[in-house]
């Protein structure tokens, strides 16, 4: 576990962070960290749960993130975030999955309630026409 949550941290993302491969949970929320996320944290294979909320990365999210077979809470609000969701992220098996108050595009991969997803809550910036769901799809837009 890294858990580094309210430490007024800063700076960038370490690219050696892909090297705590045992690392089943990241909670670096309401920190000051910026910049891009290291491709290096994609290979983290045991990662259960990244929770980076309210920090100030941006740039895109990485295709990679489908890699991450045992992801289940993956919370990226509050940041600068942009681009369009990965469409792997549908291979993934999160339950959780905010991603509020960023600058996404695009459609939404992600479903709550599909039968071929496991995902039970999903947070995003919809209703401002940015961000399109799956006809069916049920996001809580903010």
């Amino acid at each position: 576990v890294l858990s580094l949550e309210s430490q007024r941290l800063n700076g960038n993302l370490p690219k050696n962070i892909g090297n705590l491969t045992a690392l089943e949970i990241i909670d670096l929320d309401y920190n000051e960290f910026v910049g891009t996320l290291p491709d290096t944290i994609y290979a983290l294979e045991k990662l259960e749960q990244l929770d980076l909320n309210n920090n100030y990365f941006y740039g895109t999210i990485n295709a990679n993130i489908g890699d991450m077979l045992s992801l289940e809470f993956l919370q990226l609000h509050n940041n600068k975030f942009s681009g369009t969701f990965p469409r792997t992220l549908v291979f993934c098996p999160l339950a959780v999955a905010e991603f509020k108050n960023n600058d996404f595009v695009g459609h939404m991969p992600l479903c709550v309630g599909a039968p071929w997803q496991t995902v039970e809550a999903i947070t995003c910036d919809c209703a401002t026409g940015e961000v399109t769901c799956d006809i069916g799809c049920q996001c809580q837009c903010f």
